[in-house]
């Protein structure tokens, strides 16, 4: 895909220049927003093979202002430098540089930050927003995979994009969307829209009954960041067993039993626990006694060193008996899994499933017994979330190659029980919207990784409104319903 450019001139080339006639060049501004291929000794002898990305910062809401001491990185390097008085710089890279994909980000005191692609063959302009204010700009183009373009081109209106925009970075919190901390919207195989704010960064505590803990400052959320994601973790957890199911040959309707042979003794005393299987567990109609969302079942479960024990020990009228919601059952699948593998399962899941997505850098943390924690306590990238999110939209592929099963994709499109919370498949949750139906991994608040197959679109959002339901579902469904999917037509 090009990459986008000012209208700067570029640099003769081929042509040599003494010491008077170099410096003459450099004294003249518009070298400032030029592009040198090769720099030449003062002799007039060829020097390094070094090149130079320039161009100039303007204030987005008024063009004329030119934004100084705006800081400007080249991505994926340490090399940044400062912009002039008159918005202008120039950074000098070198040829081991990926030059196709070329990409700053761009900060400065009172705006809000941007990644813009730049040009090794124009000068750049890159616009900054203030703090306060929203106009649109295409996200970056990088080598991630995922495949960026503007609101046009995936099908948007531009003026409900706007007008969600103009209300999410209002001052006056009461007035707009509280911690909301990234918005990012694929459509018609584009990333249309991706945009970061600042907000907490607060924290679950899971050994201290499940509390929440301030952080003293904002922080302005960025592409790099990994966010907290909470229970979306709970999809992933099924996606590697969909994975893992199809290259061992398991089915949903084998006992979990035979690979959990540490907690053998709980089955063979409990004709209803050794009834449970896979469709059990992920469904979460396990059939123990467990009350999650009204007591606190949680937070006893962290105060044990074992989940799958813990669960084990309770009470079971039988499998199928009623739908109940409950964050061990991820925890006691991902176990089984770990039997199942042939490798330790965070190994398993990093090389068949996160590396195929280019997902690197992520925090998947531990369960008491050093297992990963399946069903929460995962910290991802929001263009990592959107990655998976994608593949499910694709039938399971990813860059040509079928990492996520067709049939385990199929499986999840249907909803395999109805429980009283609402519609539910393997840990994903099916919602309705405006009489528009998606699949949804998310988590408490606000995590999202929305899926809507017949919009060809997918939603990622995070927010920091922990243990604030139903603030954060409320503040989701705004957003999709009045602004998002009317936009999508």
């Amino acid at each position: 895909m090009p990459l986008s450019g000012g209208n700067g001139r570029t640099s003769p080339r081929n042509e040599e220049y003494n010491q008077e006639d170099f410096i003459m060049l450099l004294s003249h501004k518009t070298i400032l927003l030029s592009v040198c291929f090769f720099l030449f000794s003062c002799d007039g002898s060829s020097s390094n093979n070094t090149m130079q990305i320039t161009g100039v910062v303007l204030d987005s809401s008024d063009p004329a202002q030119a934004i100084a001491n705006a800081r400007v990185q080249l991505i994926d390097t340490e090399l940044q430098v400062f912009t002039d008085a008159q918005g202008s710089f120039s950074i000098e890279v070198t040829d081991n540089v990926d030059r196709e994909h070329l990409a700053v980000l761009v900060s400065a005191e009172h705006y809000r930050p941007r990644e813009s692609n730049v040009s090794l063959q124009s000068s750049t302009t890159i616009g900054l927003s203030p703090a306060h204010s929203y106009h649109y700009h295409q996200p970056v183009q990088l080598t991630d995979g995922i495949q960026t373009g503007d609101l046009n081109s995936a099908g948007l209106d531009s003026t409900l994009i706007s007008q969600l925009m103009n209300k999410t970075v209002l001052a006056d919190a009461s007035a707009g969307y509280q911690e909301l901390h990234s918005l990012l919207i694929y459509k018609d195989g584009v990333l249309a829209v991706e945009e970061y704010f600042p907000g907490n960064n607060d924290f679950i505590d899971f050994n201290n009954n499940i509390a929440r803990i301030s952080t003293p400052a904002p922080v302005q959320w960025g592409r790099t960041d990994k966010h907290y994601i909470a229970s979306v973790n709970k999809a992933l957890t099924a996606t590697l067993a969909g994975i893992a199911f199809e290259q061992f040959n398991v089915s949903t309707s084998d006992a979990v039993a035979p690979l959990l042979p540490q907690q053998s003794h709980f089955f063979t005393d409990d004709a209803n626990k050794n009834a449970l299987n896979f469709h059990h567990l992920l469904t979460m109609q396990l059939g123990f006694s467990w009350d999650e969302w009204g007591s606190n079942d949680l937070a006893l479960m962290w105060q044990s060193t074992d989940f799958t024990d813990f669960l084990l020990s309770r009470d079971n009228l039988g499998p199928q008996s009623a739908w109940v919601y409950n964050s061990a059952s991820p925890n006691m699948l991902l176990k089984a899994l770990d039997n199942l593998v042939p490798t330790p399962i965070r190994d398993w899941a990093d090389a068949q499933f996160y590396r195929k997505l280019g997902i690197t850098d992520y925090d998947w943390r531990s369960q008491p017994d050093g297992l990963p924690e399946g069903a929460a306590r995962m910290h991802m990238r929001p263009r990592d979330m959107l990655k998976i999110g994608i593949s499910y939209l694709n039938n399971g592929v990813w860059q040509g190659e079928q990492v996520i099963p067709a049939q385990w994709v199929e499986e999840v499109a249907k909803v395999q029980v109805a429980g009283f919370a609402g519609d539910y498949s393997y840990f994903f949750w099916h919602r309705e919207l405006n009489g528009v139906r998606y699949i949804s991994a998310d988590g408490d608040g606000g995590q999202y990784i929305n899926i809507f197959p017949e919009q060809n679109m997918v939603i990622v959002m995070t927010q920091g409104n922990y243990l604030e339901w139903p603030l954060y579902v409320n503040q989701a469904d705004d957003i999709m319903a009045n602004y998002i999917i009317p936009a999508a037509y």
